[in-house]
């Protein structure tokens, strides 16, 4: 929609196509993080979506402790401040009047900041990874089962 055309793509999808130049598929992209959006499932288990809470000038940083590729994606629907589709939907001029740039700053450190900083092990378990006694959440339809 940022180009001016409407089209079925979505966040997920946007990560799809982003990563796939790197010989990775659909099965390498994690659950989106939704940063800069509220999105979830209400006490009901109903996927809402409403008017993100940030503004201007809001940003998160995270220092990663592991070798990773990240895919950015914006939301067709930007801000989510109008509704994307049913009855009430927002045509897409409006939806595009919600739209916003969204800026990336990578930074490297100087060696000797890390000089104490170990990577991350992996967890001690004994036995099955620690999952001993542990039973899934049943899925509707389905018998609860043992991990």
């Amino acid at each position: 929609m940022l180009a001016g055309a409407d089209f079925d793509y979505h966040c997920h999808s946007n990560l799809t196509r982003a990563i796939m130049g790197h010989g990775l598929t659909e099965s390498d992209v994690h659950d989106v993080l939704n940063v800069f959006q509220f999105a979830g499932l209400n006490e009901n288990r109903e996927y809402f979506m409403d008017t993100c809470p940030t503004q201007p000038g809001d940003y998160f940083e995270f220092f990663a402790e592991t070798d990773l590729l990240c895919a950015l994606s914006t939301c067709p629907g930007g801000d989510l401040s109008v509704h994307m589709w049913g009855p009430e939907a927002a045509s897409t001029e409006e939806q595009l009047e919600h739209c916003h740039p969204l800026g990336v700053q990578v930074f490297s450190l100087a060696p000797e900041v890390l000089d104490a900083w170990r990577p991350p092990e992996p967890a001690q378990y004994r036995g099955r990874r620690g999952r001993h006694g542990l039973v899934a959440a049943p899925h509707p339809g389905r018998s609860p089962q043992r991990l």
